[in-house]
């Protein structure tokens, strides 16, 4: 009777042990699948630099010589040309970049990070730099506007080979968030700039306490005095170091 208890114990340890190797192989055939299907969409959402394309955007032929570092240099018979290839090129390789750029400039980053940004674009909505970007769209030359819509549809011709060829979303980093990418316009450029004009601007805080200032006293003397443009001065004369240097290494007269 013993043994029989033992032959069912070894019998039912060997058959745990079996199911216990057919899961550990099905989970690591499943991670390996997702792995390669991950690493298939990131490589599709990649740019191929080495390739013919055709668009109807473009007035004539382009090209576009990527150097060691992938840095493109633009060839091109027109100004139209060569901004709707850097359209092309900047969607190429800052697709992501872009998209959160213009979600920062709008203040629509919490529809995509949620409430944990709620408070940048409460601030962009305040200083309403898309709207700005706008207007002044209108008070561009005719040159520049043509440069903004060149660069505008280049960008957007990227966007459609990526959908046309089903290249993934046009950047690894898109599949980590469901946002779709809304066709690039003149004015998301110019809200761009706005926008990297406002993140240089580290001297904000004190333009408007020198403003403050300004107005409690009247002497504009006295701010320049508290709160000088230049606080320190450099008075030093740069040293001499010719007396460190002897024939040849001098000139001599």
């Amino acid at each position: 009777m013993q043994e029989v208890r033992s032959v069912k114990k070894a019998f039912w340890m060997a058959m745990l042990f079996r199911w216990m190797v057919r899961l550990t192989v099905l989970v690591l055939i499943t991670i390996l699948c997702a792995g390669a299907l991950i690493y298939y969409l990131a490589a599709q959402s990649l740019p191929n630099y080495a390739q013919n394309l055709q668009f109807s955007g473009a007035q004539g032929s382009i090209e576009i010589i990527r150097d060691t570092a992938n840095v493109p240099h633009i060839k091109a018979e027109s100004d139209h040309d060569i901004f709707f290839a850097l359209g092309f090129v900047h969607a190429q390789d800052r697709l992501w970049q872009m998209a959160m750029l213009r979600r920062t400039a709008q203040g629509r980053l919490s529809e995509v990070f949620g409430a944990g940004s709620l408070e940048s674009d409460k601030l962009m909505r305040r200083l309403d730099l898309y709207s700005y970007a706008a207007d002044s769209l209108q008070h561009q030359t005719a040159q520049a506007q043509a440069a903004l819509s060149a660069y505008a549809a280049g960008v957007n011709a990227r966007i459609e080979h990526i959908n046309r060829a089903a290249l993934g979303r046009g950047a690894p980093e898109m599949f980590l968030f469901d946002s779709p990418f809304a066709a690039w316009q003149p004015t998301d450029s110019l809200a761009l700039l706005k926008l990297i004009g406002f993140q240089q601007s580290g001297h904000l805080k004190e333009e408007i306490l020198r403003a403050q200032v300004s107005l409690i006293l009247e002497d504009s003397d006295h701010v320049e005095e508290i709160l000088p443009d230049t606080p320190f001065h450099i008075n030093a004369k740069p040293r001499s170091y010719s007396s460190l240097f002897t024939p040849p290494f001098l000139p001599t007269k």
